[in-house]
C-alpha cells in the first residue's frame, strides 16, 4: 500500500523497520516497453546509530538465497540476528562515546523483481487455490525412483506447466522475462545509488531541522555514480553477487558470498555439481548420532557405530518404499517414503537444528509409534487446507512461489529445451548414483528448466570475473549438501584479491553453525577491510546429539567474552533455525513446503 516512487521514501512498518517502494524500469537495456516500471518492496532495520554518527556504516544488502528468496522476509524475521553478526558488540545506547571507530549497519532486505511483495509478481497461476492444487497433486506423484511411472507423469507436469506460463506471458510485457539476475544485480547497483541519496537527505534533516546547522557543503555526502554496494548474499545470492561483482567491478565496497554457487555450472542450467559434498553432510548424521548414543540420539543404541545408523535409516526407507505408514485420525494420513526422503534433504541444510528432530521422526517411524506418530497428522492435514490471506495485514509476511524462482533459474541458464525424457533419466540416475540422500530430489530442478518456454530478455553471458575495486570474501563450509566448498575457491580464482574463508561445519552457508571465528572474520573484513590469510579454517562445534551442550561457551577458543560469545550463539542459532523452516538456501524454494514442520511439532 506504499507509493512507489523514484526515491527511497522510509515509512514504519512491522515491529521497528522501516518500508519503502522503489520504481524501477523494467527494461534497462533493450528500450522495450517504455515506460513500464517495476515497484521494488525494500525494508530496513535501522542502524543503532543516525547518518550524522561517523560510526555509521551505511546499508548492507541481503539475499536469502532460493533463486526466489523474499529479502523482506529475511530482514523482517531475521534482520537483528544479522545485525547482532555484522555490528560491533559495543551497544552504542549504553555507552555511547566508548569506542569511535565501532561500525553500525542498516540492515537491507529487498525482494528481487517478480518476488513476493516486489510487483508485478512472476506467477504462472490466476489465483493461489489453482497453484496450491497443482502443487499438491505434483507432490502425490513422489520423487523420482518411487515408481516406474514417476518419471513420466513428472515429466509431463513440468511440460504442461512450462507451456501454460508461456502462453500466460504472451503479448503484453511480462515480468517473467524481466527477472533475470542480470537485473536484480542492476537493481541493486540502483538500490546502492538511491541509498546515497537517501543519507543525504537524512543527514540534511538532521542537520537543518534538529540541530539549526543548516551546511549544505557538510550534507553534500552523496556523489551520484560513485556509490559503492556493501551486501551479504547467501546461496543463490552469491549468484547474484559474484554477476553484480563482474557487471559493475568498479562499485564493490564490500561483498561476502556465503555458501557460493558455480556460476558457469548455473548459466549452463546444468545442476550436476551441486552435490560433491553432500554425502559428507549425510555422514555427520550418522557420525554425530553414534556419537551422541541412545542419551542423545533416539535411533542409537548402546555401542552403535555409524554404519549401524546408516543401515537403520535405509531400512526405514526400504519399509516405506512400498508400504507407507498409516496414520489414523480425524482425517487419515500416510507418511510416505517421498516425505522421508524430503525430510531428510531439507535436514542436510541445518544439521544443528534439523538433525535432532529428524532423528527423533526416524526412531517413531522404525518403532512404529502410533499414539506418537498420531500428533503429526494435523501438520499433514494442515499442508492440505486452503488458506486465505487477511486483507490489509501488515504484518503478513509474503510467500514464495515455485514458478517465480523457476522464472529466474530458468531464465538465467542455458535453455534446456534439447533435452528429452531418455536423456533426463540417465541424467538423474548418475546424480543418484553420487549423492543416494538427494539426488532424486535435487534432479527435479533441471527437469523444470527443461519444461520451461519463456527466454529472458536480456541475461548475463560473459565470463564471471574481474578487478575489483575491493576484494570480495567468500565463504565455503566443508561440507555443505548443495554448494560444496570447492566452488568457493574457484569463483575466487576469478576475482583478483579476493579470499576464501573456510568453516568446518556440514549444512549449508556459514549459519548453519555456530562459529565466533567466523563472525570475527566477517566483522573484520567489514569494518576494516581485512581479509583471513590463505587456508584460514574457523571451527564450529557438532555436538548436536550431545544432551544440554553450550557448543559457544564449551567450543570455542575465541578472545571474546562470555556474554558475547552467549549472545552471539543465541543470533547464530536463531538464524540456523530460519534456514531449516524457511524456504532458503539454494533449490529449496522448488522443493516447496514439506509435508511435515519437524521443528514445530518435535522440538
Amino acid at each position: 500500500q506504499l507509493p512507489s516512487l523514484e526515491y527511497l521514501e522510509f515509512h514504519s512498518c512491522y515491529d521497528g523497520f522501516q518500508c519503502a517502494r522503489l520504481e524501477l524500469p523494467l527494461d534497462y537495456w533493450n528500450g522495450t516497453n517504455p515506460g513500464k516500471t517495476i515497484s521494488l518492496a525494500v525494508t530496513v532495520l535501522p542502524a543503532k546509530v543516525p547518518v550524522t554518527d561517523p560510526r555509521y556504516s551505511g546499508p548492507i544488502l541481503l539475499n536469502p538465497g532460493g533463486p526466489g528468496g523474499s529479502g523482506v522476509r529475511f530482514a523482517v524475521s531475521k534482520g537483528r540476528e544479522i545485525q547482532t553478526v555484522v555490528d560491533s558488540a559495543i551497544d552504542p545506547n549504553v555507552d555511547p562515546e566508548a569506542e569511535t571507530s565501532a561500525k553500525y549497519y542498516d540492515v537491507v532486505g529487498f525482494d528481487p523483481r517478480g518476488i513476493a511483495f516486489t510487483t508485478p509478481g512472476a506467477h504462472c497461476f490466476q489465483a493461489k487455490s489453482i497453484r496450491e492444487s497443482w502443487n499438491l497433486r505434483l507432490k502425490a506423484q513422489g520423487w523420482l525412483g518411487t515408481s516406474d511411472a514417476v518419471l513420466g507423469r513428472r515429466w509431463a507436469m513440468v511440460n504442461a506447466l512450462g507451456a501454460s506460463c508461456a502462453a500466460s506471458s504472451l503479448g503484453e510485457a511480462d515480468i517473467k522475462q524481466f527477472v533475470s539476475t542480470a537485473s536484480v544485480a542492476r537493481d541493486m547497483l540502483e538500490l546502492a545509488e538511491r541509498f546515497g541519496e537517501w543519507r543525504q537527505k537524512e543527514r540534511r534533516r538532521i542537520d537543518c531541522e534538529e540541530d539549526g546547522k543548516c551546511n549544505e557543503q557538510q550534507t553534500a555526502v552523496y556523489v551520484p555514480g560513485q556509490e559503492k554496494l556493501t551486501y551479504w548474499g547467501f546461496s543463490y545470492g552469491t549468484l547474484l553477487g559474484s554477476t553484480f561483482a563482474s557487471m559493475f567491478p568498479d562499485r564493490v565496497g564490500r561483498l561476502i558470498l556465503d555458501g557460493v554457487v558455480d556460476g558457469e555450472n548455473y548459466m549452463k542450467a546444468l545442476w550436476n555439481n551441486n552435490l560433491e559434498d553432500t554425502e559428507k553432510t549425510m555422514q555427520s548424521f550418522y557420525d554425530g548420532c553414534a556419537e551422541g548414543g541412545p542419551d542423545g540420539c533416539p535411533l542409537a543404541k548402546h555401542g552403535s557405530t555409524p554404519e549401524d545408523i546408516q543401515n537403520e535409516v535405509e531400512e526405514i526407507l526400504a519399509n516405506l518404499y512400498h508400504n507407507p505408514l498409516q496414520i489414523p485420525g480425524e482425517s487419515p494420513e500416510v507418511i510416505t517414503y517421498s516425505d522421508v526422503k524430503e525430510q531428510i534433504f531439507m535436514s542436510l541444510y541445518s544439521p544443528a537444528t534439523s538433525f535432532p528432530p529428524v532423528a527423533k521422526f526416524l526412531a517413531l517411524l522404525h518403532r512404529n509409534n502410533a499414539t506418537e506418530l498420531a500428533t503429526l497428522a494435523p501438520a499433514l492435514r494442515q499442508h492440505h487446507i486452503f488458506t486465505c490471506l487477511a486483507s490489509g495485514n501488515q504484518t503478513q509476511l509474503a510467500p514464495v512461489d515455485g514458478e517465480a524462482s523457476m522464472s529466474i533459474m530458468c531464465s538465467d541458464g542455458d535453455p534446456q529445451d534439447y533435452l528429452n525424457i531418455t536423456a533426463f533419466d540417465t541424467f538423474w540416475r548418475e546424480l543418484d548414483a553420487k549423492s543416494p540422500s538427494s539426488g532424486s530430489i535435487w534432479a527435479c530442478h533441471r527437469m523444470n528448466c527443461a519444461g520451461w518456454k519463456i527466454r529472458p530478455m536480456y541475461r548475463f553471458e560473459k565470463p564471471f570475473g574481474g578487478n575489483t575495486s575491493h576484494p570480495i570474501l567468500f565463504i565455503g563450509n566443508t561440507a555443505d549438501p548443495v554448494t560444496p566448498l570447492k566452488n568457493a575457491h574457484g569463483m575466487s580464482s576469478l576475482f583478483p584479491g579476493s579470499a576464501v574463508l573456510t568453516q568446518n561445519s556440514p549444512g549449508h552457508c556459514s549459519i548453519a553453525a555456530i562459529s565466533p571465528c567466523t563472525v570475527s572474520a566477517i566483522r573484520a573484513y567489514l569494518h576494516n577491510g581485512t581479509l583471513p590469510v590463505p587456508n584460514t579454517t574457523c571451527q564450529s562445534p557438532s555436538h548436536w546429539f550431545k544432551p544440554n551442550h553450550k557448543p559457544m561457551i564449551a567450543d570455542s577458543d575465541s578472545d571474546l567474552s562470555s556474554e558475547e560469545l552467549l549472545y552471539l550463539a543465541t543470533a547464530q542459532k536463531s538464524l540456523s533455525e530460519a534456514l531449516a523452516k524457511e524456504q532458503w538456501g539454494l533449490g529449496r524454494a522448488l522443493v516447496g513446503e514439506p509435508a511435515l514442520d519437524l521443528l514445530k511439532l518435535i522440538l
